[in-house]
This record gives C-alpha cells, structure tokens and sequence, in this order.
C-alpha cells in the first residue's frame, strides 16, 4: 500500500523541518488469512515446541457497583437544582461528591444508573487470576518485511503478546505485554502456537485482534510539534500533527503526544533513553487525518461504504478511548526491556 505524497511546497513552508525526518514502517494491516511464519497482526506465531507458553500473573481490574442511597441521591439532586450557570457547582455539591466517592471507596470512577434503575458508584478493584492467563498473540514482524524494527542482539524477529484484561500499571491502563525478540534461523523444529485462553465476561474482547496481513511502507515521518526546535516550534499549525506525522499501527518513527504532551520515556533498567518501537493503533485515520494517510489504493472508498472499516478499523483492537498504546525499548540492555504508554 502507499501513502499519498506530502502536497508540494509543504516541506518548504518549514524551513529545516527535512533534516528531522525519521522513517517508520506503516504497517497496513488489513483483513486476511496469514501463517506462522508470516508477519501478521493476531495469527500465529512461530513458537518453538520447547518453549513454555508466556503467561500473565499481574492482578487485573475489574469494575465493581456500589448502591447509593436513595437519600444521598435525594440531597445530590438538590444540589444540582441549585445550580445558576449549567457547568458551576452549587454550594455543598463538591462535599456531597466526595461524600459519594468515600462510600464507594477506593477505585471510584463515577456513578450513575443503568435504564433508569438504581444510582450506583463505580469502582475498579484489583483482582488476581485464577490461574496464570495464557497471553494473546498481537503481533508478529519479521525484520526482512519491516526496515524499521530494531534487531537487538542481531534478533530478526519480533513476537508481541498480551493479557486480554484491563490491567493498572505505571503508566498505562490496559493490558499486560510480553515481547519475544528471535533470531529465525534458530527456529527450528515444528513450529507451534500459544493457547489463546478464554477472555469470558471479564476479559475485553477488542484486546482479540482480526488475524490480518500487513503491506509494510515506508514512510518519513517529523517530530512532534513541542519537540521541534524553537525556531520551527512557532511556526507550525494546527494541521502540523495530521500532515507530518502518521496514524496507524507503525515501527519506528516519533510519538504522538497529542494527549499528554511530550514526557520522558527512560528505561526500566538503566534509565536511559529508549526508542519507539510499536504502535499499535484502534484505527488507521480519521475524519481529520483520512485524506492526507488513507492509502492510495483504498481512495475509492466513501465515508458512508461499509468495506471502509476493514480500511479504518482493520484489526478489531481498541486501545483505551479509540487510542494507541506505544511500546518504547531500550537496545543497550540485556533482554531489550521496555516501556508501555496509552495516548
């Protein structure tokens, strides 16, 4: 698949915005059957039989509901009559907010009520598995297919999994990953492939990717705006990150920072900088980006064609609130560690 070239004369508006290209590998995922020794997102994998499974023990969250009194909704309804400006608070409504949030306790996330029944709070609350829970495969790349993918330790394969339940950690809400760097002229033998598990009612079932192949492109990509220097920082426009830098599951390339805004990304280890390796995308573009990253091939498609989702939305996977979750690694140290971030 290919990218539409920039419009001409765009680079030229930013003066030394060319020396800062990067290249990153857009992935393409899109709907098909793939096998074992493919690169893929959510097929098999090519697993050595002698392997152990990778398996998650991490507690995982779980929403709980907590019943609220029907007094307490009696006063908080009050309150908010006393409202004068739609979106200001009434006196006393902070107090019975945080009122709400001790009797849910720990975890409280809101409250509401489900077609029109009882007003509850909402918690998240940690939980362990019952027994190890086999990881998904997400993803499998293959070095001679995707430039841009680092190879550690002269790896030329990578083998991305992850535990389908939402999961709090560090800095990042979702699921648990597992990365497995190979060499394929190691693998030898029969290849086999990871039990799936079950995800059940539990479990989050957009964390189960569409098997589908990739048609890898190269791309040169630009940093985001807060990390240009001074000089091009106040030039850009509100159309800079949609132009210069790519949405989509991609190795390599810069991060997109449009949540948060930039912060440090050190490694686990040593502390060190580390390196964006994966995205791994809920959706390919949007209305804001689809007529400068929609591939050239599916340019036909109109907003309103149901094959645009198999173009838009490829691989089934959402990330937190239709957003990307970034695997950033750090080469120097052993066993490749790394750093997970959700935009």
């Amino acid at each position: 698949m290919k990218t539409p070239p920039l419009p001409p004369g765009t680079l030229d508006r930013l003066p030394g915005l060319a020396d800062l290209g990067r290249t990153a590998t857009r992935l393409h995922p899109r709907p098909g059957a793939v096998g074992v020794r493919d690169s893929h997102v959510g097929g098999p994998l090519w697993w050595p039989a002698d392997e152990p499974r990778p398996t998650c023990e991490h507690p995982y969250m779980v929403r709980e509901e907590v019943p609220i009194p029907a007094e307490l909704v009696d006063r908080m309804r009050a309150a908010e009559a006393r409202r004068t400006v739609a979106h200001q608070l009434a006196d006393g409504e902070r107090e019975l907010r945080d009122e709400i949030a001790d009797l849910v306790g720990p975890g409280f996330t809101g409250w509401g009520s489900r077609d029109g029944g009882p007003m509850v709070g909402y918690r998240y609350v940690a939980r362990p598995h019952p027994t190890p829970h086999p990881m998904l495969p997400v993803a499998q790349l293959r070095a001679d297919d995707v430039p841009d993918l680092p190879r550690p330790g002269g790896a030329d394969l990578l083998q991305v999994l992850w535990c389908p339940f939402e999961h709090q950690q560090t800095r990042s809400w979702g699921p648990t990953v597992s990365l497995h760097w190979r060499r394929e002229a190691e693998l030898t033998g029969v290849p086999t492939e990871p039990p799936t598990g079950e995800i059940g009612e539990i479990g989050n079932e957009v964390y189960r990717p569409r098997p589908c192949r990739l048609h890898p492109e190269q791309v040169v990509e630009y940093p985001y705006p807060e990390e240009l220097p001074e000089e091009l920082r106040g030039r850009v426009d509100d159309d800079y990150v949609s132009t210069f830098m790519m949405p989509g599951w991609k190795v390599g390339g810069y991060a997109n920072w449009s949540v948060t805004d930039p912060h440090e990304t050190p490694c686990p280890s040593c502390a060190g900088p580390t390196g964006l390796t994966l995205v791994v995308d809920s959706k390919e573009y949007d209305g804001g980006t689809r007529d400068r990253w929609r591939p050239v091939e599916e340019q036909h498609l109109e907003w309103a064609d149901p094959e645009r989702f198999d173009s838009q939305e490829p691989t089934g996977v959402q990330v937190g609130r239709w957003g990307a979750l970034r695997i950033f690694t750090c080469p120097r140290c052993p066993d490749t560690p790394f750093l997970l971030d959700v935009q």
